[in-house]
This record gives structure tokens, C-alpha cells and sequence, in this order.
């Protein structure tokens, strides 16, 4: 649809009933200006102009009842004329102004010039279009930036796109125009009137002059005639997003009503055939179902429809360029969120873009990408559109996109329909197909369909030629997104969890449709506020877990009585017991309490089974056939009864424990076999608890085997941690964000039961790890094995978590000595660099894991005897180094050794310096802490972060801070001057005068008096950076190391003129204002004279 057309094309197009515009439209067409029989140059651009503006004029009558198809033609063939007009009067107006020797007649333009000239103009383009997501990101930057403004808050930080989409915008017709100009300019040399007046090149003064002014002003006339004709064509002010209208919306989207009003402002209201209407009823039927199944909420609760409960989310709308990451949360971090994400629907299916490329919808589970797509279908006018929505867990995986849409209207109609016919009979409605969960037909079948964004596209582009245009939406979740390729130009949408005035509208929702007021043993209560839910806020911003807060509070207002006391493993397990004990009611209704309690305790274990499959193969999500060969050993008899199946007969194991709960995913697709399925967690952090509290029940149970078998005589056999191993050994606890604070609560609150229990799970865990090393035969579980992994990695696994767990039981105030652990004490730390060994070749982001997990601190080490190390939680404090490496400060020396006290020195957590240095310790790599040791007086000086790399700006050179001061300070200044210079613009780009700066500034002053620099040639470049940046500097760090009489003898130290003299006294000012000199005064006098 967004085809590139002609002048003539235009003409045509608007000029249907208008047989003069028709007929200069097929003279064009068929031999060019030549045709039109017009001798002069003023004559053919008042035709062009002439007929142009009357082509457009009363375009709103031209649309009325045109189909949206046929409406979307014309807009473009009156924007494309607006564009000829637009450069044409502005080539009067400037010629005009410029003071030419000559008119534009008197140039006398031969025919072929003329043709030189107009050719570009009338020969099919596009008047600078740019993709809508770069105003929508411009207009989300600002309306932030207004926010701050009112709220009297700094701005926010403006994006690069946000910072890139007011050029966008402006440059593309720039672009268009100016390529306008530069033909005109290029074209008048060629003229022998010209030339005989001197205007004989392209680049003289007065055609330069024209040229850049008749770009700026054919620019800013067509801008000017497009804000005219939005007045009778409502989709040019849709597609320019006028934020004037955006800002008098004060409230959140009801069910994506403002798509559904825009929509209407351009409809057609042309009749529609039964079968689209029967395809139209089918999608508004959605509407006025329950918004989840009856069956997932207790007796007696009302479900609002979806009609009324359905709040649209913001989104993030972005374009695929080529280094663009759809599912890296970093590139999504560049893109503000939209509130008005119906706004953006609503131009975006009326844009010509929207036909020639997919549409990708992403989001996270739970976030409402299906119940988004429902009510689009069901939102968009009947008489323009004609949704089909599919989805495709129930179609073909590897069908063409046209049978995939075909199996979508079987399902939908109870009929078999062609596409081919359907397509043929709209009328000129817009298709839009909506391809829904790409991520099922990934991970339910396991195919490879890298490619089928890009089979979206050529089946676009042959809709498109065969005079059938369609828009086509996919659905995905955004962490598969880098599972398939994007063509260039996609515009993608990730929908946002709900922010506090979304998830309001909803329990307001929710408080109408069950009364006003709930009704709790027989007394009214008060309704549930938004407060209450809010504390729960990482699971209300997601629709779904919402829903699911709302039902755990209606049963008996549990969330209005907890009151700010419960924790979130607490909210979780009375979440999950809660729909555990639903589900047993449903198949064992007369259960006694202890019955009851027993049975609700085996769904919950049943769970946890599910959460340790996808944990121990760390994956977020594991097939049914996985989930039974974990069932069958960890569980055997985790099925249901067959008696207990329902009329549906016997079901497999993974369905009966996860298929009744809503708030597991599953994804199913077709395939050759059958159907298969995968499931997820709506929330990751279900899974996490689940899998801390299967930790936390193993480990119980593991010390009263041990307790028990300690009370026998002479017990020799090593107690059985077969199920403690299993679970432990194939993934590591912190891997998993959540776990190890779930276990930590739920440890504590058994300490809190019974203080006895935290000395005995200490020695257990201390037995265990020392035994972890031999061979045990007496291991139970040796069946299970979700993943085949060698013995050394299931060992360091093993071991690693081990300890987690071992810190977490003895908990902040009593640290593991390394001397508890090995029988040899005076070996502690030999061994413990070998257990650390095997854990380091563990992958990375497991390693890493562990190290954010636990530390371990080499305490007063300066002599061997009164050396011990201590392993504790890590809790993010700052890292002092002399924990890190002070143990090889007695190492290969009899005597105390001479340098700076590491133990005096501190880094703070988030460095990447506080990384490498919690690796060398934990790793004992002594190695690494003899070189950390000789660079001490940098790390207490410069203060840099020691290890992290930086990017050059154009991005194609990464350096490290130290590495670049070294090399100046080392290396002589004549010798590699260039890249020299380089590590001066890279250490002097910051705005603030810090002590690494103050120390790049002393050596380039240096540079500035060597040998051989008294020729101002040589130091130049040099001058020019340090001149850059002092200018620059606008606030100095605090500290004594730069104060004045720090400061200004470095300053001191430069040749005379080196330094702008008014730069040096802003800076020293700086300097007094931050760090105020006491005492005495510091004069700088080789500047200021």
C-alpha cells in the first residue's frame, strides 16, 4: 500500500471524476512534460500548481464512503501533490527573493532542461515519511519532560531515540526536498542565459544561496499544507500524533475505547456481507465472556466480562534497525513507555507502513498479549477492517501463513472458509490478520522458525501485488524474540506491566462487579483499596497475577487483613494453598481437615516438582514429557486416580498437576504426533518459592534421618542425602534470583519455632560438605537425571550450594570459619582454593551467581599466624580490599611487608573492581591479588574502577581506565603521539574535575613542557583537548586530594598561553566552592597575568 507514486499516479488517483486532471494525468504518464504542450517554464509550474490544488480540494467529500483501502490511496496521492505544490510555489517565492540577474522565465529552460528539472519531482517518491514509532517516542520524551516541569523534579533523561525523533521526522522531508533543490541548482548552469550572467557553476554564492532556502522553505510550506488538510482528513493528524489532543486525555483507556472513537472519525460505514459479519459477531462475543474461566474462581464470586474489566497497558513501540535487540531489556530501556497505546493502533493500522511488514506484539507471560489481541479484533469498525485472529498452538507449525490463517477461520466460523475468498470479498476492508503466540509454536514443538517474521513478509508483499494489502500482527513473548530474525522496518510494541493507575481502575472494576462493599462472616468490610495491593506491586503490575490477588482477597478479604505484616513468601504460599486446596475440593470434596491438609500438601509438592524440573535444567519452562519422566521418579504417584479424570478419561501426569492452575502458562502446538505441550509459570517467581520450599522440606527431612540415626548405636554409615543431592546438583540455588532470600525466610521461621534446629542443620550441612567428595553408594534419587551433566559439574553444584545454604542457616551474626570445614584446619585454605576451582568451571553466569551469594573475607592478614578467613552472606556492603587479598600479604616473605594498607581501603559494591576483587577472594587466586597488591596506590589515588571497560563514542574501541594512565604515564610523549592523544580524549570527556583527571592533567602538562614541543605545531592538538575540556567542567569532586593547593599547581604547571586564562579561574572557583581551602591561600600566577 505504501507504494511510491508519480505526480501522475496522484492525479489519476484523485482526479477520477475530474476529466481535465485525468486527462494531464495520462499525458504525464505517457510522454512527460513534453505532452502538456506548455512553452514556457511559468506557464508548466502554474499548470502543475493549478491542478494539483484542485485535485485536492474538497478531499473530504472524495472520502466520504470510501472503503479503507480506497481513502488510504487517496491520502497518499494528495500528499504526494502537496508535495509538487509545496516546492513549486517556493521555487517562485525564493527565486524571487534572491536578487537574480534574471527571472525564472527569462532562464528559458529548453525542453530537456524543463525535463531535468521537473523529473525529479514528478517521478514516483515519498515526501519524507518517516515511521510512526519516532513521533510516538518524541511526544512520550516531552510529555515526561512536561511532567517533571510540573512536578518541579529534574527531566528525565531523554533516550537516543527520543533524542534522534524530532530530526527523524524533520530531516526525512528534508532529505526529500533538498534533493529538490539540489536538482534546481544543478540544472540552471547548464542554461546559456545563465551563464552569460556568471552563474555558471553549481557551486556559485547565489545558487548555493537558493538551493539551501528553497529546501528550508518547500520543507516548511508542505509542513504548513499538511497541518491544512489534517482539518479534512483526520488521519494525517493521527499519523502526526498531535499532542494537544494526547494531553486532554487524563485517564486511563477504557478497554481500548480511543482506538475505537479514532477508528470511527475515519470510517466508512460501508455495508458488510454475512460472512464478515458472521467472523465481526464471533469477535464481539469474546467481549461479553468472563474475563478468566468460571472454573478459576471460588463459588459465589462475580467475573466481570472482559468488555468491562479490560484495562489497556502502556506499551513501548519502537522500529528494527539493524542493531536493534527486541528482547535485550537494555535496548528496550531506550524507548519511553505510551500511554496512549489505542492512539498508536489506531494510526498505525490506517499508515500505508502497516501492510508492508509484520507487526510484532511482545510482552512478558501474563502481561495480556491474547486478551490485547481479543479485544483489538473486537474493537476495530466492521466496515474498514476485517480481523482474523488465529492462534497458533491450534494451527500447523509448518503450514504456509495462508493455510495458518485458514485453520484460524475453521476454528473461529465451524467451517472451512478460503482465505482467497474471504480476501476478495471485503470491499476494500483492511485485513488484518493477528498471528497470535509465536512463542507456543516455538517452544511446544521445538521447530526452528527463525524465519517466520520474515515468511510474514512475503506473504505481505504478495497480498500487496496481487492489489490485496494486508497488516499482519504477531504476538510473542519478549525473551523468545531472539528465536526469530526481524525484518528491517518492523515496528514492534512491548506492552508494560501496570503502572498504579491501571492496576486502581482494575480493583476498581473488580469492587463494582462484586458490590460495593464484600461481605466477611456475616459483616460488611470495607472494599479492597489499591493500597492493599500495591504492596504486592512486582505481581499486581502483571494483568493475569492481579486477577489472581483479587480472587486470594475475595474469599475472605485476606489481603484487606494482613494488614503490612506479610512477607512475600508468606503471600505466595497462601496464594498457592489457597487454588492447592480449590483443586482438591474439586476431586475430594468430604475430606476430613487432617485429610484435607494432607491432600493440599501433595498439589503443592506437586508444584514443586514442576518448579525443580525447569529449575534443575535452568530453563523458565519444561515440556510435558520432561515434567513426567521428573514425576515418575521424584513422585511415582503424583497422577490422579483414573476414577478422578472426569468424563474426559485418563490424563498424563504433567497435565493433571499443572493444566488445572491458571497461573501456569502452558504452550501448546500441534504437531505430526499430536499436540505438545510446554509450561511456564505466569510469574518467575512462583517457581522460585516453589523451589525453595522443596529445598527447605529436603533439607527437614534430611536432618531428622540424621537425628534419628545418630540415636542408634555405633552408627557408621553416612546418612542418605540422595534427595538433597538430586535437587542441589544440576543448577545452582543463587542462579535463580528469589531463591536463596525464599529459603533465608523460610529457614529463619523454622529457627524462630525451634532455636535447637539452627546448630543442628550447621553440623549437618558441615558433615555434608565434607563428605560431598567421596563416593556415596547408599544415594537414593539415582534415577533422576533432567539433564546429563559430567560428575565434576554436578559435584561443584553440589558443593556451592552447599555453602549458600550452610550461610543462609548461620545467618548474619555467626560466620562459617574455613577452618570448620576441612578436618585438617592448617590446610583450610589450600583445599577450599580447590573446592573453588571446580566451581569456577561452572558456566559463567552460574559462577557469578555464587559470588553475589556469598563472600568470603580474609580477615587482619598481615602475619601468617593471626590470619583466618570467614565465609559470610553477601549482603552488598562495600568490599574492603584488604578482606579481598590481604592473604597474600605473608605469602613467599618471612617479614612484614612494606606497602600500603589494604585494610584501609573500601570500593563500593556495584564496581566492577568490587567483582574481580570478591573473585580473587572467594578463588584465593594468589595470582591476582600479588598484582592487585602493586596496584594499590592507584586504586587509593585514582579511585577508578579499575576493570571496567569503556566505550569509545563511535562504539568500535572499548579501553580500560588504568591501562590508557599507565601508557601515558610510562610511555615518553614522542613516542605513538596519536594514540597518545587518543587516551587524552578518552580519560578528559567527563564534566567533573575528578582525581583521575587532576592526575591526567599533571601529565599532559608535562607532555606540554617535553623536549621538542616548543613548536606550537606539536602541542596543539593537545591544547585543544585540554582547553575542551576544562571548558567543559562545570563541579569538582569532593576531597582533600582536590582542593586548591592540590589543584592549581597543576594548572601551574602548564607553558604560559597553554590555558585560557578565564577557564582557569572557573575551575579554581569551582574548586573553592567544593572543597574550601582552610589556612593558607594558594596563588596560581602563570595564567592570570
Amino acid at each position: 500500500m505504501a507504494k511510491k507514486l508519480s505526480y501522475a499516479d496522484a492525479l489519476k488517483i484523485l482526479g477520477k471524476k475530474d476529466s481535465d486532471a485525468w486527462d494531464l494525468a495520462e499525458r504525464l504518464a505517457d510522454g512527460g512534460l513534453g505532452m502538456l504542450g506548455v512553452p514556457d517554464l511559468f506557464g508548466l509550474r502554474s499548470l502543475l500548481v493549478g491542478k494539483g490544488r484542485e485535485a485536492v480540494e474538497g478531499i473530504r467529500d472524495h472520502l466520504r464512503g470510501e472503503s479503507r483501502l480506497s481513502r488510504t490511496e487517496r491520502i497518499l496521492a494528495a500528499e504526494r501533490v502537496l508535495a509538487a505544490v509545496a516546492f513549486l510555489e517556493s521555487l517562485d517565492e525564493v527565486w524571487e527573493a534572491s536578487g537574480a540577474p534574471l527571472t525564472l522565465d527569462e532562464l528559458g529552460f529548453s525542453p530537456e532542461d524543463r525535463a531535468a528539472l521537473f523529473e525529479p519531482l514528478l517521478t514516483p517518491g515519498q515526501p519524507g515519511r518517516v515511521a510512526l514509532p519516532y513521533r510516538w517516542n518524541l511526544d512520550a520524551a516531552q510529555e515526561a519532560v512536561d511532567g517533571a516541569a510540573l512536578e518541579g523534579t529534574a527531566p528525565p533523561e531523554a533516550p537516543w531515540t527520543s533524542a534522534r525523533a524530532p530530526r527523524a521526522d524533520e530531516l526525512a522531508r528534508q532529505e526529500y526536498f533538498y534533493g529538490l533543490a539540489e536538482a534546481f541548482r544543478d540544472a540552471v548552469p547548464r542554461v546559456a542565459a545563465a551563464r552569460e550572467h556568471g552563474v555558471d557553476t553549481p557551486d556559485h554564492p547565489l545558487l548555493a544561496e537558493v538551493a539551501r532556502e528553497l529546501g528550508e522553505r518547500a520543507t516548511e510550506r508542505f509542513a504548513e499544507l499538511h497541518r491544512g488538510l489534517a482539518v479534512d482528513v483526520p488521519e494525517f493528524a493521527l499519523w502526526a500524533h498531535e499532542r494537544e489532543h494526547a494531553r486532554t486525555r487524563a485517564t486511563v483507556d477504557d478497554g481500548l475505547g480511543e482506538l475505537r472513537h479514532l477508528l470511527a472519525t475515519v470510517a466508512s460505514d460501508r455495508p458488510v456481507d454475512r460472512r464478515r459479519e458472521e467472523l465481526f459477531a464471533a469477535h464481539r462475543a469474546v467481549l461479553e465472556r468472563p474475563v478468566l474461566r468460571a472454573s478459576d474462581v471460588p463459588p459465589g464470586l462475580v467475573l466481570p466480562s472482559l468488555d468491562e474489566a479490560y484495562v489497556p497497558p502502556r506499551g513501548r513501540i519502537a522500529v528494527v534497525t539493524a542493531n536493534a535487540v527486541p528482547s535485550s531489556e537494555e535496548w528496550w530501556g531506550l524507548h519511553r513507555p505510551v500511554d496512549d497505546l489505542g492512539a498508536f493502533i489506531a494510526a498505525h493500522l490506517t499508515h500505508p507502513d502497516a501492510t508492508d511488514r509484520p507487526t510484532v506484539v511482545l510482552g512478558h507471560p501474563g502481561a495480556g498479549k491474547s486478551k490485547f489481541t481479543e479485544v483489538l479484533a473486537a474493537r476495530l469498525p466492521a466496515s474498514d477492517f476485517l480481523p482474523v485472529r488465529v492462534e497458533l498452538r491450534a494451527v500447523s507449525p509448518n503450514s504456509p501463513i495462508h493455510v495458518q490463517i485458514e485453520e484460524g477461520l475453521a476454528a473461529a466460523l465451524h467451517t472451512r472458509v478460503s482465505w482467497r475468498e474471504l480476501a476478495d470479498s471485503a470491499d476494500g476492508a483492511l485485513p488484518v490478520i493477528i498471528l497470535d503466540g509465536f512463542d507456543e509454536l516455538l517452544q511446544a514443538t521445538g521447530v526452528d522458525r527463525s524465519d517466520y517474521l520474515e515468511r510474514v513478509q512475503e506473504f505481505q508483499q504478495q497480498q500487496e501485488a496481487m492489489g490485496l494489502p494486508v497488516v499482519v500482527i504477531v504476538t510473542t513473548r519478549t525473551v523468545v524474540a531472539d528465536r526469530a530474525r526481524f525484518p528491517l522496518g518492523t515496528t514492534v510494541i512491548r506492552l508494560e506491566p501496570f503502572d498504579e493507575a491501571r492496576i486502581a481502575r482494575l480493583v476498581g472494576v473488580w469492587n463494582r462487579a462484586n458490590g460495593r462493599a464484600a461481605i466477611t462472616g456475616g459483616e460488611r468490610s470495607a472494599e479492597l483499596t489499591t493500597e492493599a495491593v500495591l504492596r504486592y506491586r512486582d505481581m499486581a503490575e502483571q494483568p493475569l497475577l492481579l486477577m489472581m490477588l483479587l480472587i486470594y482477597d475475595a474469599e475472605d478479604g485476606a489481603l484487606r487483613r494482613t494488614g503490612r505484616h506479610l512477607t512475600h513468601g508468606q503471600l505466595y504460599e497462601r496464594l498457592l494453598a489457597m487454588f492447592a486446596r480449590r483443586e482438591v475440593d474439586k476431586h475430594h470434596s468430604g475430606l476430613g481437615r487432617d485429610g484435607l491438609a494432607e491432600a493440599v500438601e501433595g498439589e503443592l509438592r506437586r508444584l514443586e516438582v514442576a518448579a525443580l524440573a525447569m529449575f534443575t535444567r535452568r530453563k523458565q519452562n519444561v515440556s510435558a514429557e520432561e515434567l513426567d519422566r521428573d514425576l515418575a521418579v521424584l513422585l511415582p504417584d503424583a497422577a490422579l486416580d483414573p476414577d478422578d479424570t472426569g468424563m474426559h478419561g485418563r490424563i498424563d501426569p504433567a497435565h493433571q498437576v499443572l493444566g488445572r492452575f491458571f497461573f501456569v502458562h502452558e504452550a501448546r502446538a500441534r504437531t505430526s504426533e499430536g499436540t505438545a505441550s510446554v509450561f511456564e509459570f505466569l510469574h518467575a517467581t512462583f517457581g522460585e518459592y516453589l523451589v525453595a520450599r522443596a529445598v527447605d522440606a529436603a533439607l527437614e527431612e534430611l536432618d531428622a534421618s540424621r537425628s534419628q540415626a545418630s540415636r542408634r548405636r555405633g552408627r557408621t554409615r553416612r546418612v542418605d542425602d540422595g534427595e538433597l543431592y538430586a535437587l542441589l546438583s544440576f543448577a545452582c540455588l543463587p542462579g535463580r534470583e528469589k531463591v536463596p532470600e525464599f529459603l533465608s525466610e523460610l529457614l529463619e521461621r523454622r529457627f524462630a519455632d525451634d532455636a535447637g534446629l539452627r546448630g543442628d542443620y550447621s553440623d549437618l550441612l558441615v558433615e555434608l560438605f565434607r563428605e560431598a567428595p567421596f563416593p556415596a553408594a547408599n544415594r537414593s534419587y539415582a534415577g533422576f537425571e533432567p539433564a546429563r551433566l559430567p560428575v565434576t559439574v554436578r559435584q561443584a553444584n553440589y558443593t556451592a550450594n552447599l555453602i549458600v545454604l550452610l550461610v543462609l542457616v548461620r545467618g548474619t551474626d555467626d560466620p562459617v570459619d574455613l577452618r570448620e570445614l576441612f578436618p585438617e584446619p592448617a590446610e583450610a585454605l589450600t583445599e577450599w582454593r580447590n573446592t573453588v576451582g571446580v566451581w569456577r568451571s561452572l558456566h559463567s553466569p552460574e559462577w557469578f551467581s555464587v559470588l553475589n551469594a556469598v563472600r568470603l573475607r580474609h580477615l587482619e592478614s598481615w602475619t601468617r599466624q593471626g590470619s583466618h578467613a570467614v565465609l559470610c552472606r553477601e549482603e552488598g556492603d562495600p568490599v574492603n580490599v584488604g578482606e579481598c587479598i590481604g592473604y597474600e600479604l605473608h605469602t613467599d616473605v618471612e617479614v612484614r611487608p612494606d606497602v600500603q594498607d589494604p585494610y584501609g581501603m573500601t570500593v563500593a559494591f556495584d564496581r566492577t573492581i568490587s567483582r574481580m576483587l570478591r573473585s580473587t577472594s572467594l578463588r584465593v587466586n594468589g595470582s591476582g591479588a600479588r598484582v592487585l597488591l602493586g596496584l594499590l596506590p592507584y586504586l587509593s589515588q585514582a579511585h577508578g574502577d579499575l576493570g571496567a571497560w569503556f566505550l569509545d563514542p563511535e562504539g568500535d574501541s572499548a579501553w580500560l581506565e588504568p591501562h590508557e594512565v599507565l601508557k601515558l604515564r610510562l610511555s615518553p610523549p614522542h613516542v605513538e603521539p596519536e594514540r597518545r592523544l587518543d587516551a587524552y580524549r578518552r580519560l578528559l570527556t567527563s564534566t567533573q574535575l575528578g582525581r583521575i583527571e587532576l592526575l591526567v592533567l599533571r601529565q599532559a602538562a608535562e607532555d606540554a613542557r617535553w623536549p621538542g614541543t616548543a613548536n606550537e605545531a606539536e602541542y596543539s592538538p593537545l591544547r585543544r583537548v585540554i582547553r575542551e575540556f576544562l571548558a567543559g567542567v562545570d563541579s569538582v569532586v569532593s576531597g582533600n586530594l582536590l582542593r586548591k593547593d592540590a589543584v592549581a599547581p597543576v594548572l601551574d604547571l602548564f607553558p604560559a598561553g597553554f590555558l585560557a586564562d578565564d577557564a582557569v579561574r572557573r575551575v579554581i572557583a569551582l574548586v573553592d566552592q567544593e572543597n574550601p581551602q582552610r589556612g593558607r591561600r594558594t596563588r596560581v600566577h602563570a595564567h592570570l597575568r
